[in-house]
């Protein structure tokens, strides 16, 4: 299913969307949602086995997805997807960069004896470069070669960053804040560049997504799930966004002729940096508390 033929649209159906990181999770209710409202819409991702699956769900509700694998931080690989594109699809109108992953920590682990000094961990730096290439240098090579297809094709679309809420900063995750930080910055300077082309760029930035991979955390660790609801408590909606949230924001940001060069946040109201436990607990409490956003290393979340 993934690599397959793509079939040219039918009456109504609008140009190519392309939908980065589409096999999985907030990617694939992307897609959905921009394939329900009729655009030609492609996902890609690296495990073909996750595509096609992601193919077939969408099938079993009436959705028509396409899939091409590819992997955005390899050069030749996002050349090649996007030579399929232009060879097989309807001109490319929408291109949503998504893919990602997170394996953020803090920059030096501290992890006290009771005999001893404490025990210090710095981030990887492979961590922190795996994390900052896959959402940084990704965004960067498939927004490149997505404008150089609109200003080819002459037909101006919209290019949307998923950034994040913590882009400004988060206790727990220099790689993700670093390079979510520069997704924003990259967006800001394309919507500048691409403007006098009628080409708009513009950043969605969820909060915590309400998701299944939010829900696997916290059932697996009581410490993570009892951080959670400290840090929702301090959200001024008091809930979390969920992924249908998001993709109707990415809708919004393509078709509004006069969105450009901003970041939409979809966060409840915004997120602290950090949460602190409430007055009473213990200092070694508190300790336990103030770590437990996040594990070890952070599974994938982008």
């Amino acid at each position: 299913m993934s690599d397959q033929s793509f079939s040219m649209p039918g009456t109504g159906v609008r140009g190519t969307a392309l939908v980065t990181g589409g096999s999985r999770g907030l990617g694939t209710a992307i897609a959905r949602h921009l394939a329900s409202v009729g655009w030609h819409t492609v996902i890609c991702g690296r495990d073909t086995e996750s595509l096609d699956a992601a193919v077939k769900a969408a099938a079993d509700d009436g959705l028509v997805l396409h899939a091409v694998t590819a992997d955005v931080t390899d050069e030749r690989s996002v050349a090649a997807l996007f030579e399929r594109l232009a060879e097989d699809a309807p001109p490319l109108e929408l291109c949503v960069n998504n893919a990602g992953n997170n394996f953020s920590r803090r920059l030096v682990s501290v992890k006290e004896q009771p005999d001893g000094p404490p025990l210090l961990s710095p981030h990887p730096l492979e961590d922190f470069e795996r994390v900052v290439t896959s959402l940084l240098t990704g965004t960067f090579l498939v927004g490149r070669h997505a404008a150089q297809a609109m200003l080819a094709a002459g037909t101006p679309g919209a290019i949307v960053n998923i950034s994040s809420t913590v882009r400004h900063g988060s206790y727990g995750q220099s790689a993700y804040c670093a390079a979510k930080s520069g997704v924003e910055a990259l967006t800001r300077t394309w919507a500048v560049e691409l403007g006098e082309y009628g080409i708009r760029v513009s950043a969605v930035a969820p909060g915590v997504i309400d998701g299944e991979a939010l829900r696997r955390r916290s059932a697996a660790s009581e410490r993570h799930a009892a951080y959670m609801a400290d840090l929702r408590r301090h959200v001024p909606l008091r809930r979390w966004c969920d992924e249908k949230d998001v993709a109707e924001a990415v809708a919004f940001a393509a078709d509004n002729p006069s969105v450009t060069g901003t970041v939409l946040e979809v966060d409840g109201g915004g997120l602290p940096a950090r949460v602190l436990p409430p007055a009473g607990r213990t200092a070694g409490a508190s300790r336990t508390a103030a770590s437990a956003d996040l594990p070890e290393k952070a599974e994938n979340t982008a």
